[in-house]
């Protein structure tokens, strides 16, 4: 009975690991898949960045509203470019300074101090500090001026290089912590936070734990916020020596700061760390990597020196596994050399044995077959040749037509010019200056001639595409497709992808073609994308590969 309880706990714990091992090798792929896909976040972040600043400037834009976009703008920089986040502070405590409007100056002084100790500039946040007036804080600023504090003396406990002053400076923290805990809420995000640590420090891992799990609970997951949380329950683990969850919870603050878009994470290092450690050179190599870029974009000489010291090692250990690899490859070639050889001896004595009769029937049936396999071979590569042929023929075609149509529309052009000259200098003759000035002045020519440009270039654009704006519907959501109004060949949405389908994919480039905003373009493209049936990423690149009636 003993040895059969045993048993079950032994086939438990395997059970166990497995699972975890699972849990973790997915949670690897999808983190391997945001960083792929970085650039996604990456674009929306600029694209509210954007918005944002466009919004400021509009016209006649109330000083107080410039102030709360320059927040806002500050808030989507915080933790994405910090030289950019220092710049719209500055603005709001000019701004602040300007109204003499003490709340302001407080509120900026503090976000800014607080940015400076994040970035290790210490004693830039400490003076900047002195600007906050603590008699005139409210509620909330009471318990950010205190926070900033700490975590200016935290900083400096962790990281100065005077030994001997290393206590004055946690001495400081503590106090600050002290207080932070009498003015604050127990149930805010701030005393929660500032009890875990505490708890972590006295190494009441449990206890910290269950507060880090109310934390986790009021926020979302994929946000800034939870990758904080995230993370800091990895330290958890790190203390209890529960390594799986310590990796568990670094990749998901790690995945939560790439869909966020921030570049001042410390998750990824510390795992890349961990992976080289475990012999796992190649992801360690290519997330430290990953981390380095992001951080050189966010400027922040702390977690620099950090992710350098670690990408050293990695660097070293990645090239004693590539000279190991190389010296393994030189041994295989060795090796197969050898084969080479061997076999080169035992197809001769195949081919000796082959005289036999016994042999013929069965060396038949094999010839059989390798010349079967070789015409499948041969039949798909004729395919893709076919496929291939057509592709050119396709491209050969478009680019026919399209010089064709534009040399045609050069010599037309030139018609006009020199028709419109002869009116202008029959003008002159006649001394009509003044109808001459009125025709001139007026856009309509302008405006006739943009109008039949984008006629002819919708007539031939469909006269290559006739089924364009059908295939393009099949890819729009049931309720989203386009419908064209009278005596519309394509609209704007359609033209912008019309423009995407004949190779011109830059935004800039077809935003100058048709008479837009970069930004409207921009919005274009994401309007028509949330409205498609297929996945984003992989709309506009089906748009592309529609063909025309040439096949």
């Amino acid at each position: 009975m003993r040895s059969y309880v045993i048993l079950c706990i032994l086939l438990s714990l395997v059970a166990n690991n497995l699972s975890a091992k699972n849990e973790l090798d997915s949670l690897y792929r999808e983190l391997d898949n945001k960083i792929k896909n970085c650039d996604i976040y990456i674009e929306l972040k600029e694209f509210r960045i954007e918005e944002l600043k466009a919004e400021k400037l509009k016209l006649n834009t109330p000083i107080s509203t410039t102030y709360n976009l320059n927040l806002a703008i500050y808030k989507e920089y915080r933790s994405y470019i910090s030289d950019s986040a220092i710049q719209y502070l500055n603005q709001n405590l000019d701004i602040a300074y300007s109204l003499k409007d003490r709340h302001k100056i407080n509120e900026i002084s503090i976000y800014t101090a607080n940015l400076f100790s994040d970035l290790g500039m210490y004693k830039e946040a400490s003076d900047i500090m002195a600007n906050a007036d603590r008699n005139f804080t409210d509620e909330y600023q009471k318990t950010n001026y205190y926070t900033t504090y700490r975590n200016i003396f935290t900083g400096l406990g962790l990281y100065t290089q005077n030994n001997r002053d290393r206590w004055k400076y946690w001495q400081k923290a503590s106090l600050y912590a002290d207080t932070i805990f009498s003015v604050t809420n127990p149930n805010s995000e701030d005393y929660l936070r500032l009890e875990e640590i505490r708890y972590r420090e006295q190494n009441k891992i449990d206890e910290a734990l269950e507060i880090n799990d109310k934390r986790l609970k009021q926020t979302k997951n994929g946000s800034p916020a939870y990758a904080l949380i995230a993370f800091e329950r990895s330290l958890l683990y790190r203390r209890k020596n529960d390594i799986d969850m310590e990796k568990k919870y670094l990749i998901l603050s790690a995945i939560s700061d790439i869909q966020s878009a921030i570049k001042d994470n410390a998750s990824i290092p510390i795992l890349s760390n961990m992976l080289m450690q475990e012999g796992d050179v190649n992801r360690a190599y290519t997330y430290v990597r990953f981390s380095l870029d992001n951080i050189n974009d966010y400027n922040t000489r702390i977690r620099s020196s950090e992710i350098i010291n670690i990408q050293s090692i990695i660097d070293k250990a990645y090239q004693e596994k590539s000279n190991e690899q190389r010296k393994k490859l030189r041994i295989f070639l060795i090796i197969t050399s050898i084969l080479s050889v061997l076999l080169i001896i035992s197809v001769c004595y195949v081919y000796k044995q082959m005289r036999k009769g016994i042999l013929i029937t069965k060396r038949q049936k094999e010839t059989n077959l390798e010349l079967n396999s070789l015409n499948q071979k041969l039949h798909n590569m004729n395919n893709n040749l076919k496929n291939i042929n057509i592709e050119v023929t396709e491209a050969n075609y478009i680019k026919e037509e399209y010089i064709g149509y534009f040399l045609d529309q050069c010599s037309k052009y030139i018609e006009k010019m020199d028709e419109y000259r002869k009116m202008v200098n029959k003008k002159i003759q006649n001394k009509e200056i003044e109808e001459l000035f009125k025709i001139t002045k007026n856009n309509h020519l302008k405006d006739e001639e943009l109008k039949e440009f984008f006629t002819n270039f919708d007539n031939m654009f469909i006269h290559l595409f006739p089924d364009f704006v059908e295939k393009f519907n099949s890819l729009l959501q049931d309720d989203e497709k386009i419908i064209l109004k009278k005596g519309e060949v394509l609209n704007t949405e359609l033209r912008i992808y019309a423009l995407m389908r004949l190779g011109i994919d830059d935004s800039t480039k077809i935003a100058s073609f048709l008479g837009y905003s970069v930004n409207t373009i921009y919005n274009y493209r994401a309007k028509i994308k949330n409205k498609a049936k297929i996945s984003r990423e992989d709309f506009e690149w089906t748009v592309k590969k529609i063909s025309t009636f040439h096949k």
